[in-house]
């Protein structure tokens, strides 16, 4: 019978197969970020508070500017409240985790984006007409403006407060967020701007709901992610 020492010897001359490795630099370690996350309901409680602050800003911006005088017939007042229960609806959806803590689903999320826009067009075609004269640039100037400027903070705060908080999908969370805030912008040039030439109202007026979706999906996509 073959010695066992006979059956080991020229083992050591067998090349170790992962002898390239040794030379190697270890991976790099992930840095831990610079400032922790938020507990849950200090989150919320700041998301309540960034609410608050933009619902403000809006009706402050809308009293400067002025209130239009038949903002109490049922042609203005309907499309408000509709507009109003769709921003609520919509935040709390986009908000509210669901069952286990997950956030809403992707799907909701795309369904909230096009439910913005639909909802604001469907109303303003429901309510507005094609003006006999052109309104002037001048006119459509001065709403951008406002309503821009309307949606402006809402927008900085939900960037501020909503960073690093996305576990999935920040840039369609984002988008549906951002989408809300212009649509708060829209409520606040519409009780100010009694003017309903249909055109007027569609791009002068809901021109936050598109930038606020494009910037909320960019701020979403960039500094969202959890």
């Amino acid at each position: 019978m073959t010695d066992e020492r006979d059956s080991l010897e020229g083992l050591e001359d067998i090349p170790d197969p992962a002898a390239h490795l040794a030379g190697r630099p270890p991976p790099p370690v992930m840095a831990a970020p610079t400032e922790p996350s938020l507990t849950r309901p200090a989150r919320e409680r700041r998301v309540v508070s960034a609410i608050l602050v933009g619902l403000a800003w809006v009706l402050l911006l809308a009293w400067i500017a002025g209130f239009r005088p038949d903002i109490g017939s049922p042609r203005v007042a309907i499309p408000l409240a509709l507009w109003a229960s769709l921003s609520g609806l919509g935040l709390l959806l986009a908000l509210t985790p669901r069952a286990r803590g997950l956030p809403a689903g992707v799907r909701v999320l795309q369904a909230l984006v096009a439910a913005v826009p639909v909802g604001f067009l469907s109303a303003v075609v429901a309510t507005s007409g094609l003006a006999d004269g052109s309104p002037s640039p001048t006119s459509h100037l001065r709403c951008s403006a406002i309503a821009l400027g309307m949606a402006l903070l809402p927008l900085t705060l939900a960037a501020l407060v909503l960073r690093r908080s996305f576990l999935s999908a920040p840039a369609w969370r984002g988008a549906a967020i951002g989408a809300l805030c212009g649509l708060g912008a829209v409520i606040g040039v519409q009780a100010h701007c009694s003017y309903d030439d249909l055109l007027h109202v569609t791009f002068a007026h809901g021109l936050p709901i598109a930038a606020g979706a494009l910037l909320g999906a960019a701020a979403g996509a960039l500094r969202g992610r959890a």
